[in-house]
């Protein structure tokens, strides 16, 4: 099983195990109905019984919630699980030939039961879903929250950030650098991969510096209101800023106390 979206490697592992433990757990289970093959269907639960299982044979069968491709099964894999609890459940399809063995619930929860080396085979098989299924969910949400960046590209000594202007962005420097200026005294360098521009966002106050390029500047945007949700859902983002605000305090206190002296 996998999603229908690219996944994570360690997630694919997993998928993987699964996979070879619904092998493990049929591999000397003799079932009572004959394999089914089917040339495509729209639904292959479509007038079977509440306590019917599939395991896939051969080929691929797709998994759609509200008609949204979700999840892709393939041979080994065991569908309708949730089906045969009476809990809500999508639709398994496939669009081209594949081959089904069909497995009556309470026969198969009888063979594993038979054996303490099943029993704890099949404990680690719904363990197994259950965090494929958290990491999967976590992986979507990471993606469905990535924010709406944009690119832009400025010269040497082009302003980036204006001081007094409103905070709505966020930038982080790809290529070039830059410096930040305060009432007209260069307080800071930005360098490249450095995220700058945020302190502001999450203060909600106007530009304090303004920020030019020293040389040519490539740069990212992002949005204020996406990268204070960005942050709500990954909070490391939040570790690597405020070790750079401190290293920039470091830095002022430094200049503001070789001008004192």
């Amino acid at each position: 099983m996998h999603l229908a979206s690219n996944e994570f490697e360690a997630l694919a592992e997993l998928g993987q195990k699964i996979t070879q433990i619904s092998h493990s757990l049929t591999e000397d289970f003799t079932p009572e109905g004959e394999p089914i093959t089917l040339a495509g269907s729209d639904d292959l639960f479509a007038g079977t019984s509440p306590t019917q299982l599939l395991q896939v044979t051969s080929g691929q069968v797709h998994y759609r919630i509200s008609g949204k491709l979700t999840l892709i099964y393939g041979p080994g894999d065991i569908l309708g699980l949730s089906r045969m609890l009476s809990l809500p459940d999508g639709t398994y399809s496939s669009t081209d030939a594949l081959t089904l063995q069909p497995l009556e619930r309470d026969t198969f929860i009888a063979h594993v039961c038979r054996d303490e080396k099943r029993q704890k085979l099949w404990s680690y098989f719904l363990l197994s879903q259950t965090s494929w299924l958290q990491q999967a969910l976590a992986q979507e949400m990471r993606q469905e929250y990535q924010p709406h960046a944009g690119f832009l590209r400025f010269a040497p000594g082009e302003t980036i950030i204006a001081e007094g202007d409103e905070a709505d962005l966020v930038y982080t420097l790809l290529e070039g650098r830059a410096h930040a200026v305060c009432n007209g005294v260069v307080v800071g360098e930005i360098h490249s991969d450095e995220i700058f521009g945020a302190l502001a966002v999450f203060t909600g106050q106007k530009r304090i510096a303004s920020v030019v390029a020293n040389t040519d500047c490539t740069v990212l945007t992002v949005h204020k209101e996406e990268f204070i949700e960005l942050v709500e859902h990954q909070p490391h983002i939040c570790i690597g800023l405020i070790e750079e605000m401190a290293q920039k305090i470091k830095q002022l206190n430094e200049q503001l106390a070789s001008h004192e002296a």
